[in-house]
Parts: C-alpha cells; structure tokens; sequence
C-alpha cells in the first residue's frame, strides 16, 4: 500500500504541475490582457495602414511619397513583429510609452528610429517618455522629419494607439472576455467529479468503505480541477478568475479529503483486559456470602 501511495502523491503532482504549465503561458508569458492589447493594436494599425493609403499625395514631391511608402512598409513590419511596449511602471492603466524598460518602441519611435532618427527618439524617450504624439510636436527635429516622410502631425497621432479609455486589466474590464463555453463545460464535469469525490470522503474514516479506492478517486479528481484553476488564474479575464478560483477550491477539498482517506488509518478497536468482580451467595452446609471474579480478554 505504501508504494500506491506514493504512486498517487506523484499522479497529484503531476497533474498539478500540467495544469501550472498549462496556465503558464498566460502566467509568465503574454497574460491574456497583453495579448489582448497586442490584437487591438494590430487592427489598429491595419486601420491606419488603409487610411494613409487612401489619402490623396499628389502634392508631395516624389522623395517624399518614396519616404512616405517605406514608414508604412515599415508600420506594417513593426505590427506583425509585435514587439509593443510593455506596461511596467503604470499598472492598471493604459499608459503610452514611447520606449518601455526593456527597450520596445512604440509605433512612432520605431519608425524614426528605424529611420536613422535615434536621437530623436533618446530625447523623447529620456524627457517626455509618456507623452502623446500631438503634445510632441515641439520636440526638436520632430517637424522636419514628419515633412521629410511625407506624414503630417494628424497621421502621426493617429498612428499611436488610443489610450483615453483609462484602466486595464482590472475587473469589470469591459474587454475582458467571458470564459469559453468549452471551458465552462470541463469546469462543470470536474466539480460534480469532485463533489462527488467529497461526498464519498468527507465523513468519519471509520465509515468511509472501500477508502483506498475512494482516496484514490478524490486525488484524480481535485488535481484535475486544481490543474484548470490553475490554468486560469492570473488570467486577465474577471470571469475567467472566478470559474478558475471556483475550480481551484474544488480541487483543493477533493484533493484534501481523498488524500486523508488514502493515508490515514482507520481506529482499531482495542480489546483490553478487563475484570468484573460480583457478589454471589454461598450455599451448602456453610452458607454465606462471596465474591466471584471474570477476566474477559
């Protein structure tokens, strides 16, 4: 038995840890509201793409219109890449930056940058690092460089992303996304797999028939409900937290239960010694009264 144990501590484990790793692509790589925020500047920028197409530059000089191609070329390559700024020093709000900790540029600063301007983009980055592009204009050599490219100051502000709606990744984020219907049914499955586990558990061990199978049963079923609760909290998703931590809690008693079951042993119940000792009534020619002793094993 102690070896089925131990065979069942490492199946919780294991389960445990597929499901953290599972969870760890939102955890400790893009979590879901990047990911999010890196498809709404996608189509952002798609957006911008077609606009400064559309528009008329029959009065830009052939530089310029040559200059005005390569930065939406280049616009398009920065979108695919994908390499936004990240949020680092303003959590829960949407905070422009024009170059964030680890050095991604936004949209503008990659394009002057990737123009040759990286001066701009230093003075700008060490000054006025929050800034929006409008507030901007002032900065030396800005101007010149927005003529040179063919851009006016409009299509350069409209490049940047809006951020005027305040909070991120907060709950009640209105761009939070619900739960997948997939993901809702498997939590349903694995809770009433649980519950069941617990109602078969949770009772005094003397009572509890067949425990080890039982134990067995509420270990498999709690890591497979804690390993989707982990795959989902930390996500950027309120509803998503709340069926996570629903899962998580689940797991957790079925796991404890079943694990209590397993491991522990029931009571014996121990026969000690024990005598009794009685008066009784003596007959014969000498009557009288005695005692009469009984030691039961």
């Amino acid at each position: 038995m102690t070896q089925q144990r131990l065979l069942a501590c490492v199946v919780l484990l294991g389960c445990v840890a597929l499901g953290w790793q599972v969870g760890g692509a939102d955890r400790f790589g893009k979590t879901s509201f990047e990911a999010r925020e890196a498809a709404r500047l996608r189509l952002h920028f798609a957006e911008v793409e077609r606009e400064m197409l559309a528009r008329d530059i029959s009065d830009l000089s052939p530089a310029q219109r040559a200059a005005r191609a390569e930065q939406i070329r280049l616009l398009r390559r920065y979108s695919e890449e994908g390499s936004f700024p990240k949020n680092t020093y303003h959590p829960g709000q949407r905070t422009p930056y024009f170059r964030d900790a680890s050095g991604n540029l936004c949209a503008m600063a990659f394009l002057i940058a990737a123009s040759g301007r990286g001066d701009i983009v230093d003075h700008i980055a060490r000054h006025r690092n929050y800034a929006l592009v409008p507030d901007l204009i002032d900065e030396p050599g800005l101007g010149d460089w927005l003529e040179a490219h063919g851009l006016t100051v409009a299509e350069a502000a409209r490049i940047q992303p809006s951020y005027d709606d305040g909070t991120c990744c907060v709950v009640g984020d209105p761009h939070a996304p619900a739960p997948s219907r997939a993901y809702l049914l498997a939590s349903v499955g694995t809770s009433t797999l649980s519950g069941l586990s617990v109602a078969l558990t949770a009772r005094s061990l003397d009572n509890i028939a067949n425990r080890n199978v039982k134990g067995l049963f509420g270990l498999g079923a709690g890591a497979l409900s804690m390993a989707m609760g982990i795959a989902k909290v930390g996500d950027g998703g309120s509803e998503n937290q709340a069926v996570g931590i629903w899962n998580l809690a689940v797991g957790a008693t079925a796991a404890i239960l079943g694990g209590r079951a397993l491991l522990s042993q029931p009571k014996q119940q121990v026969n000690a010694a024990r005598l009794r000792v009685m008066p009784v009534a003596l007959g014969g020619s000498r009557p009288g009264i005695g005692f009469q002793g009984r030691l039961r094993f």
